[in-house]
């Protein structure tokens, strides 16, 4: 492995930690964990939260990858 793959990496790294998904992830995270610690949670309730924010975001993460190589595409084909 050379130098500049490193220097990718660490690239990559800091710009998904600016990301303002990974904030919003991480602050539910801390959020629910803290009011499950505090008995207003109910780890059923933590789990659905927690789990439905995260999939939601790489959901949609994905469907904006599909999208981009759709439009870089020359088909006629349209994402629904």
């Amino acid at each position: 492995m050379d130098k500049q793959y490193w220097i990718r990496v660490g690239k990559k790294i800091v710009e998904n930690l600016i990301s303002v998904k990974v904030w919003i992830m991480f602050s539910f995270l801390v959020v629910s964990t803290y009011l499950l610690m505090t008995g207003f949670l109910t780890a059923l309730i933590w789990g659905s939260v927690n789990g439905g924010i995260i999939s939601s975001v790489l959901a949609v993460r994905e469907a904006m990858k599909v999208a981009k190589i759709k439009s870089n595409d020359s088909t006629e084909d349209m994402m629904v």
